[in-house]
């Protein structure tokens, strides 16, 4: 007998997500741990909530989703993970349609999905599909050995960008007690992240300044792979930051953001920083790094000439409700 249960948290629920995650996920580890932190420091001026579907007293699915931030006020964010014995289309029909009594509450008019172009996501994709969501991104998704890259051929792009007055530094370790350093870091990531292609309908919005720094530290905390930071002239111009989780997958690493401003593109910053980046990696012993942009982000040439390979692309999925 199935059942939609709301969302308690308790340690045994989280560890219960996690083991639905698991059954689905294709290419990474999830962690509970991972999981608590980031639900206590939402934003709760947010709508965000899962909704658990359980056979008898076994969870067997899960849909989270989150209400969008100012000009997304009325867009859904969703994930829908269900354990592969019981992916029928029933299972995922009672989650849907409960999520749609459930963002009422906020008005929502249009909900969107991500998932992969690989065999675990085929089912949901036909749901998808049959619910006549429409393909609105496909992003280019990467893995690359970085312990394979030859790091020689990129110290004289450094010594070029340093000749030019642009420094490279460790946003945790070297830049923290730096007068204003985390105004100016929000404020350079909120800058160039206006240009990340994103779907038709949904915007590019700016957390608030206290949500976004309980993000920074928690990351500080406990999943720094690695952040790196180019400056010139006291002018934050650049950066990206990389994600570890030490206790899933101590070898690997996610690439979080990348970009450089506007002003300063086209000189070789960003292969700069990813360069840098990777350096640190390396001494913390990771071995993969993954990365992903979206499939005309000319981005994606400095992925393949460092070395990264193709893994199954994602799939943004939109349907105005």
């Amino acid at each position: 007998m199935f059942s939609i249960k709301k969302f308690s948290e308790t340690k045994k629920i989280f560890q219960e997500l996690t083991r639905i995650d698991n059954l689905v996920y294709h290419d990474h580890i999830a962690d509970p741990n991972y999981d608590y932190r980031q639900w206590k420091i939402r934003d709760k001026n947010l709508v965000k909530d899962r909704l658990l579907l359980f056979n008898e007293k076994v969870l067997i699915g899960v849909l989270y989703y989150s209400q969008g931030r100012n000009e997304n006020n009325k867009t859904t964010f969703f994930t829908l993970h269900i354990d592969p014995k019981y992916n029928s289309l029933q299972t995922k029909e009672l989650l849907y349609e409960r999520m749609l009594k459930e963002i009422k509450c906020y008005n929502s008019n249009k909900i969107i999905t991500s998932i992969y172009k690989h065999p675990n996501y085929d089912l949901v994709k036909n749901f998808l599909i049959k619910k006549k969501f429409k393909l609105v991104q496909t992003n280019r998704e990467y893995s690359c050995n970085i312990t394979k890259i030859n790091f020689e051929k990129y110290k004289p792009l450094i010594k070029k960008l340093k000749s030019s007055g642009i420094e490279f530094f460790d946003s945790k370790n070297e830049m923290s007690d730096w007068p204003n350093h985390y105004k100016k870091l929000e404020e350079l990531e909120w800058n160039y992240s206006q240009d990340y292609p994103i779907p038709e309908g949904i915007y590019n919005t700016r957390a608030p300044f206290e949500h976004w720094y309980r993000l920074c530290q928690d990351f500080y905390s406990n999943n720094y792979g690695i952040q790196i930071v180019a400056v010139r002239n006291n002018q934050y111009i650049g950066s990206t930051d990389i994600e570890i989780n030490p206790k899933t997958e101590p070898k690997k690493a996610w690439t979080g953001g990348l970009g450089v401003i506007k002003k300063f593109r086209r000189r070789g910053v960003a292969t700069a920083l990813k360069i840098k980046a990777f350096e640190n990696l390396i001494n913390k012993k990771i071995i993969e790094v993954r990365t992903d942009n979206e499939e005309n982000n000319p981005m994606y040439k400095i992925n393949i000439k460092l070395g990264f390979k193709p893994v199954p692309f994602s799939l943004e999925y939109m349907k105005e409700i």
